[in-house]
């Protein structure tokens, strides 16, 4: 029997309070507003999780965005799970990729830039 047909299921219930829960822990002032959006004051220690996983360059490339999803999500997942007990892994992962993907694509600009002929070969990318 593979390891997620052991794992229990979740009612969206409980994946909305677990969620809850984690961005009460990722935000001090932590509000709901009518229309399903919610905001707050970003924890000090979550801040310096995103602040460290930043680039200063003024342009980078998909590998680099990527990379600092990638890390920011591991740091935030470890910041987590040491921070809240009776949330389930799963949650705790897929909500700090979402957040993580959401915080830096505000930082950045996405924008396509054309390439120079001689280096571009479709068959390569």
């Amino acid at each position: 029997m593979s390891k997620e047909k052991n794992k229990l299921k979740l009612t969206n219930q409980q994946v909305e309070r677990q969620v809850r829960r984690l961005k009460e822990i990722i935000f001090d002032d932590y509000s709901e507003n009518s229309d399903g959006s919610y905001e707050g004051t970003l924890n000090e220690n979550v801040l310096k999780i995103i602040q460290s996983i930043i680039l200063s360059e003024a342009e980078i490339n998909e590998l680099q965005f990527l990379q600092m999803i990638t890390e920011g999500t591991k740091q935030l997942v470890v910041y987590l799970m040491e921070n809240i007990d009776s949330v389930d892994e799963r949650v705790i992962n897929f909500f700090a990729f979402d957040f993580m993907t959401q915080s830096i694509d505000f930082m950045y600009k996405i924008e396509v830039q054309e390439m120079d002929g001689e280096e571009y070969n479709p068959m390569y990318g």
